[in-house]
């Protein structure tokens, strides 16, 4: 393949850099719609077998990364308003997997908690992911697996240079 233009003038070297990032980052998109499509068939799947809307999901997460968190918090987690975190709160705590306490430092305010069920829930999604992520990277020859630990470890450094 010609790494030239189209008028057949060599290109650059950040433009061919810039091609070649672009066709990587194209493939590499293209691998995770496969995987994505592919993971929900390989086995029980916890997340599509709760039932959960993916707000719902989100409140589960926020609340297993975050702690006990108000509702305010969770409206600004979430990017959406109080009256919309009522409602998904009252929804979760009906099915058993969210409950509500005060907190101990000012009874006035009330904190939304994962109760054991949603404990569980999150334990069973995340030992399916680790597991089924765990028996596929087997497959993987060691060569291949370093790539993709370097590459991971890249994506780790890349996140926490943009998280605030």
């Amino acid at each position: 393949m010609n790494a030239g233009t189209d008028d057949g003038v060599p290109a650059s070297a950040p433009e061919a850099e810039g091609r070649e990032r672009d066709a990587l980052l194209a493939a590499i998109e293209s691998h995770e719609v496969v995987l994505r499509r592919s993971l929900t068939k390989l086995g029980p799947n916890p997340v599509l077998d709760s039932g959960l809307t993916m707000q719902q999901l989100r409140v589960l997460l926020l609340l297993s990364t975050d702690g006990p968190l108000t509702q305010g918090d969770l409206a600004q987690g979430l990017h959406v308003g109080l009256a919309t975190v009522t409602g998904l709160i009252d929804r979760l705590v009906a099915r058993g997997l969210v409950e509500r306490t005060e907190d101990p430092r000012d009874r006035r305010i009330r904190l939304a908690r994962l109760a054991p069920g949603g404990v569980d829930l999150i334990d069973r999604i995340a030992s399916a992911g680790q597991e089924a992520r765990r028996r596929l990277l087997t497959l993987i020859d060691l060569s291949a697996l370093r790539g993709l630990e370097h590459g991971l470890a890249a994506l780790r450094a890349a996140l926490e240079r943009e998280s605030p």
